[in-house]
């Protein structure tokens, strides 16, 4: 069947944080590059919606912010933390880049600006447009062919970049699907909007209520007066969830008093949203001529609010790369497995975080003690757990948690022996955490005490599997990647 053809620098398949971010840098140097979507924006999608002010500078850096902020979305200054003991942490976010605040805007209002954007920097955005199949030539990822209602057609390119999400046809393509480390997420995630009691008086503050198993994020969002509610509790609860979503509501804030008096009273309330299938995992993404951004190559607990901070500075960062080196195929190559390499050391401690997070159960006395070591002070410390401004392992530091444990024994009731048997089960995820980050090096598969068997990326299988073909002309031609990538 006759295909037409067109040419471009880079093609990029998806088109929300990832992929814009990336088409900014590469279309302001000059390059001619095409975005394309199966969505038509705006479009909305699971998500916590969340930017703490390390991720709102990414959408200033891409031309995006000014767009966002006129929408009037509220500006959250604060983190706190309320465990079921009364336990309460309050502190500012630390700035960065002159912002101290951070957003919650809906994704089907949010990804539509950030098209925008990436139109307006010169990129070219095409909506309702899939990708079928990736196309090869001498072993290099060569570009990608389309399908739209009315036509397919193929983009020739010296590099295609997979922003195309968890489920990514891009991954399946390049021989990347499975991940080379995974760990199964016990909680699920069940989410809706509301009409916030407290109106545009609301704190300004992104809140969580721990209680009872329950982790509920109470964001405020957009416009001004409306938030958004997150229940991220034991994934086995998801299915009763959705069968009766205003019951589990209500038993949701019943067994919180604190969220109760928060967000008892709210109204207008949204359909619930709910999905058990979170695994964390590292997939390889670089390779010749082809690199994955965004969840298409990592994803980590969505308790952490990091994923779309990952997405648009690793998305810009890999445009950045790729602008200076698109034209150089041994050049591109490098910087793109340098990028990789960066993206994992930066994420590598939130991924393990994210893990520890994901275990149901309500906080234990240990938990509980070494959070409180944070109580008293707004100054940013566990905060900048989420804003990253340092990595994990420098905030939970092996002296805070000392001085957790101490204060743990010495309580009144302590069950002094349930303390310590916590204190052995928990050291050998301490310590793989940090041998990871420090030790393990680039692509490591050796497993830590963060990870748990049983994950599951999707489907179990690609979404799209093919056979090597043989190029019979010289044109640009389909190939299973295995046989490019299996050394990489």
């Amino acid at each position: 069947m006759s295909t037409d053809i067109e040419q471009a620098d880079v093609v990029i398949v998806g088109a929300r944080c990832a992929g814009t971010a990336a088409a900014v840098p590469l279309a302001r140097a000059g390059h001619k590059v095409i975005v394309i979507d199966k969505a038509k924006f705006p479009a909305d999608t699971m998500s916590t919606h969340v930017l703490v002010p390390n991720g709102v500078q990414e959408l200033q850096f891409m031309g995006a912010l000014q767009k966002i902020l006129a929408l009037n979305p509220s500006r959250s200054r604060y983190l706190t933390l309320h465990d079921d003991d009364g336990l309460e942490v309050k502190e500012r976010f630390t700035p960065f880049s002159g912002i101290d605040y951070g957003l919650c805007v809906p994704r089907d209002q949010q990804d539509v600006l950030l098209v925008e954007s990436a139109r307006d920097a010169g990129a070219d955005v095409r909506e309702r447009t899939g990708m079928t199949e990736v196309v090869w030539r001498d072993g290099r990822a060569a570009g990608v062919r389309c399908k739209t209602r009315e036509a397919e057609y193929e983009i020739q390119a010296k590099l295609v970049i997979g922003a195309d999400g968890r489920k990514s046809r891009v991954a399946a393509e390049v021989d990347a699907w499975t991940p080379y480390r995974a760990s199964k997420n016990g909680r699920g995630f069940a989410f809706r909007y509301v009409d916030d009691p407290r109106g545009e008086d609301a704190p300004s503050a992104f809140q969580i209520f721990r209680a009872h198993g329950n982790q509920v994020l109470v964001l405020p969002s957009c416009p001004a007066g409306r938030t958004l509610v997150v229940n991220m509790t034991d994934a086995a609860k998801i299915p009763g969830i959705r069968a009766d979503p205003d019951a589990s509501w209500q038993e949701m804030l019943d067994l919180d008093p604190a969220l109760d008096d928060r967000i008892g009273d709210a109204t207008n309330l949204s359909r619930l949203i709910a999905t058990d299938n979170l695994s964390a995992y590292y997939r390889r993404s670089s390779g010749p001529a082809w690199a994955l951004a965004g969840d298409a190559g990592h994803f980590k607990d969505p308790v952490t609010g990091n994923g779309m901070r990952d997405a648009l500075k690793f998305g810009r960062l890999l445009g950045e790369a790729a602008a200076v080196t698109v034209h150089d195929p041994a050049e591109l190559d490098l910087a793109l497995r340098d990028w990789e390499a960066a993206r994992d050391a930066d994420t590598i401690s939130t991924y393990h975080w994210g893990n520890r997070e994901s275990r149901p159960g309500p906080s234990t006395p240990l938990v509980r003690e070494v959070l409180r070591t944070f109580s008293g002070n707004d100054a940013p410390n566990l905060s900048d757990t989420f804003n990253r401004a340092r990595p994990v392992e420098a905030i939970i530091t092996p002296g805070r948690m000392l001085k957790g444990l101490v204060n743990a024994l010495r309580a009144p009731d302590a069950d002094r022996r349930s303390i310590l048997r916590e204190v052995v089960a928990e050291l050998p995820a301490e310590i793989g955490a940090r041998r990871h980050r420090l030790l393990d090096g680039f692509r490591s598969t050796r497993s830590a005490g963060t990870e748990r068997d049983g994950w599951d990326v999707g489907s179990g299988q690609p979404p799209s599997w093919r056979p090597a073909a043989i190029a019979d002309d010289d044109r640009a031609t389909p190939l299973a990647g295995a046989a490019q990538s299996a050394a990489l």
